[in-house]
């Protein structure tokens, strides 16, 4: 087929997807890659697609989803997994032009709001992350019964330590739900692609084709060399080189030597650097010299500036936001994981629309959203990275190079890498080699690390229904892990696991499953070369290279066939069991008939989505409080609880810079203060003060400290502060949760626990809103903040009721103060009274029929 699809109109969709394509969107023809695609699509097919940025891997997948869900699966569900919440977003509008064209319904699964559910079990096109959709399959699979597609966008970040667990399980667990569903994997060109396909069952689709020739250049010493063409042209990629030429400016400034001269050509420029305190330092630095170019040269677009400038949430509330205000009024801007949402996405859409000249980003925004530049310059290709400065791999390197030349409005793009050192042209000639002609490396599975493996495995014994070792093995052996790893490394991992979850409680063993054994048997008997007399674990041990089997070693013992040495049909009842639980490791863990089944913690922690080692050290630090409390031994305060959510691996915790590990800095005073407090213990004094330092961010937000005394006094932005915020709440309600499940304590203690399950319930609602306790009821109201509910509370109103009751003096007080008007007022006055009417009980009628007689028994 795909030499036969050339155009749009030439594909097998229906009339109103195709006039959706050409009118909507003004796509009329496929470039050649998607047209190479088409026939794996249509013909229902995987398909693993690497092909370049900007080469319409997009339109690929919106294909493949519209044959299936108007053509061939009528009354399907397609997902679509991203790996990050703006790209979901941005995914998601796409997706609602299309589905309002084609009356299709489209469901975004980023967070846990009340109104997403509802979309995600109803909509036919759902775009989520990948750990939405594990917590959806994890309580709610059944909403994943008639997916027939399932599409993976950013494939390659299965490389991410972080988020590649999660994405390969999820892969995983929908092959394993829907077999028959069609994976469509959308990915960079890494250097194990053909192993992928085949891990996916797929078909390999690669090609270097690009609709905007890219051009990759070494810098240095002002000098440019061309390198390498990466065109859309069929002739010589070297004709197309454009000579090496020098430009004008100072040595000691090449950034803006850069930016001055994309700014002459009409373009914008795209600076990848290496920490978040370069990228901002860069935009200010560019920002005062672009400002006086501007100024003489396009007064206009210094007006637009100034407009922009003035969108910027938050720009007076912390150093960063002015920082940033002023960079933008200079004509550029700076992107990382410090700024808010909204000052990302002001930042992203002024770039887009061309107003900005420059932006310098760390290296995150090249596998975020869709921000192409006509020229892109990496500046540093080395990162700090454990102890010490680290080349980064190729293929982010070409992430970052992959967003110059935006298709439609340029005819080119240029990819330049700053090439530093006394020698300038030999290390350009080593750039050159390793970056634009080297091998991408390949993708490893990260799913082998302890954190992700514990937390797949509870997760799969508590939701996913397998439960005996030889079926977790089987699955795990579905994964890119275990299709890449020996079996013997697998098997060994998946044992230390279980044992480390069955030691906390998270699971418990039930005992050997006789004839799921004797099943599974049956299966490999049929194998050449079984040996009835060796059971199968030793088997798989004989299958690895340069291990023997010593046949006077076996054992004749042929009747321990559970773990309590009793040979019985089935399943011992609980009562019968010499170790009820199972708690302690047994020789014939080997089995694969071994059944486990979650505890209720395992179970509950499982729906937090929480990682077990995180839920052992919130346990074990709130037994401490409730032992605190019942021997009244030591006190059990809020920067206490703030402290063990800091201690988990699910807190990111800040780090403590050199100059706070000092005995006499604030922070070891700090540290110092509050020692008798901390419910958990560190294993160095690093992380100590780094928990310590969080827990303390976390606390002057909930003292209602303003961000811009949190950013100087632990030099913290914005968006570090929102991001911590959030994950503390969750923790915090965890904790909550953990407590109610734990079964340790006696029910003579039920008033200590409830204490500290209250003491819980306020810090989590003081956290969410950054206040003290007076004002929770205040900062419930829609519209009324932290800051504006203490400013009511200063003229002694405390609630919704003394909203709704203030005096002609009171208002009038209100409206003088800065930031309030009248129309605020009326906004906070109607939800006000939604607040209260839930709250007023009807009298409820007494039927006089429903009082008994005197002589009712």
């Amino acid at each position: 087929m795909a030499d036969q699809v050339a155009s749009i109109n030439d594909l097998v969709l229906p009339d109103k997807a195709k006039k959706f394509f050409i009118e909507e969107w003004g796509i009329n023809n496929l470039h050649p890659p998607q047209a190479q695609s088409m026939e794996a699509i249509f013909s229902n097919r995987s398909a693993l697609i690497a092909i370049p940025t900007a080469s319409g891997k997009s339109l690929i997948a919106y294909i493949a989803i519209l044959r299936k869900l108007l053509l061939e699966d009528i009354g399907s569900k397609a997902i679509y997994i991203v790996p990050l919440k703006a790209l979901a977003s941005e995914k998601f509008d796409d997706f609602k032009a299309l589905g309002k064209a084609l009356n299709l319904s489209i469901g975004l699964g980023i967070g846990d709001s009340s109104s997403e559910a509802k979309k995600i079990d109803e909509c036919d096109i759902l775009v989520c992350t990948s750990e939405k959709l594990d917590s959806i399959i994890r309580n709610r699979s059944e909403s994943m019964a008639n997916v027939s597609i399932i599409i993976s966008d950013e494939f390659h970040l299965l490389n991410d330590a972080t988020r590649g667990p999660t994405l390969e399980i999820n892969l995983t667990k929908l092959r394993y739900l829907r077999p028959n569903a069609q994976i469509i994997a959308l990915s960079a060109t890494v250097g194990n692609c053909e192993q992928l396909a085949n891990w996916l069952d797929a078909e390999l689709i690669i090609s270097d084709w690009r609709p905007v020739a890219l051009e990759y250049s070494t810098f240095h010493d002002l000098h440019l060399e061309p390198r390498m063409v990466q065109s859309s042209n069929l002739s010589d990629n070297a004709d197309l080189l454009n000579p090496p030429r020098d430009l004008e400016g100072p040595k000691s400034q090449p950034t803006w030597v850069v930016l001055n001269d994309s700014i002459d050509s009409g373009g914008q420029l795209l600076i990848f650097v290496g920490t978040r305190k370069s990228a901002e330092s860069e935009a200010v630095k560019l920002a005062k010299r672009v400002s006086k170019k501007l100024s003489a040269e396009d007064t206009d677009r210094m007006a637009r500036l100034n407009e922009v400038a003035s969108s910027i949430e938050g720009g007076r509330q912390s150093a960063m936001g002015e920082k940033l205000v002023q960079c933008i009024r200079g004509g550029t801007a700076f992107h990382h994981a410090g700024l808010t949402h909204n000052q990302r996405k002001v930042v992203e859409n002024a770039f887009k629309e061309g107003i900005l000249t420059c932006l310098s980003a760390t290296p995150t925004l090249a596998a975020g959203v869709n921000l192409p530049a006509r020229r892109v310059l990496v500046r540093d290709i080395k990162r700090w990275d454990d102890g010490m400065s680290r080349p980064l791999p190729v293929m982010e390197v070409r992430q970052m190079l992959g967003r110059a030349g935006r298709p439609k409005y340029d005819d080119f793009g240029e990819a330049w890498v700053l090439c530093k050192g006394t020698d300038g042209w030999e290390v350009a000639d080593m750039v050159s080699e390793k970056y634009f002609f080297g091998d991408v490396e390949p993708i490893n599975s990260k799913l082998a690390g302890e954190p992700a493996l514990r937390t797949h495995i509870l997760s799969i014994i508590s939701t996913g229904g397998i439960q005996h070792r030889g079926e977790i093995g089987d699955f795990l052996s579905a994964t890119f892990l275990g299709f890449s790893t020996p079996k013997h490394i697998l098997k060994e991992k998946i044992d230390q696991t279980l044992t480390w979850l069955t030691e906390e409680r998270f699971i418990r063993k039930i005992g050997v499953d006789r004839s799921y054994s004797e099943a599974r048997a049956d299966k490999i008997v049929d194998s050449d070369d079984w040996d009835d007399n060796v059971p199968a674990w030793a088997m798989v041990a004989k299958s690895t290279q340069g291990v023997e089997l010593n046949k006077e070693t076996r054992s004749s013992d042929t009747n321990k066939f559970t773990a309590h040495n009793k040979p019985v049909l089935g399943f011992n009842l609980a009562s019968e069991l010499s170790s009820v639980g199972a708690w302690h490791s047994n020789e014939l863990d080997e089995f694969s008939g071994m059944k486990y089944e979650a505890t209720m913690m395992g179970e509950r922690i499982t729906q937090l989505y929480l990682d077990p080692l995180s839920a052992s050290i919130i346990r074990t630090g709130l037994r401490r409080a409730i032992r605190r409390i019942v021997k009244n031994i030591a006190p059990v305060t809020n920067f206490g609880l703030l402290h063990l959510a800091t201690s988990t691996p699910d807190f990111t915790s800040l780090w403590a810079k050199n100059s706070e590990m000092e005995p006499n800095s604030k922070l070891w005073i700090k540290t110092n203060s509050v020692e008798d407090e901390l419910l958990s213990d560190s294993s160095y004094d690093e992380m100590l003060l780094s928990n310590v330092k969080s827990a303390w961010m976390v606390e002057m937000w909930c003292d209602e400290d303003n961000i811009r005394s949190i950013e100087k006094d632990l030099d913290v932005n914005p968006g570090d502060i929102n991001y911590r915020v959030d994950i503390m709440a969750w923790l915090i309600h965890s904790s909550r949760e953990i407590i109610l499940t734990d079964d340790v304590f006696s029910d003579e203690h039920m008033p200590q626990i409830a204490e500290l399950i209250k003491q819980l319930d306020v810090l989590r609602l003081r956290v969410r809103h950054g206040c003290k306790e007076d004002l929770l009821t205040l900062v419930n109201i829609p519209n009324v903040g932290r800051f504006r509910a203490r400013e009511l509370s200063k003229i002694n109103i405390r609630t919704p009721h003394d909203v709704a009751n203030m005096t002609k003096k009171q208002i009038d007080q209100i409206l003088k103060i800065r930031g309030w008007g009248p129309q605020l007022l009326d906004k906070i006055m109607l939800e006000v009274v939604k607040v209260i009417e839930p709250s007023k009980q009807k009298k409820k009628k007494v039927r006089l029929d429903d009082i008994p007689l005197d002589d009712e028994i």
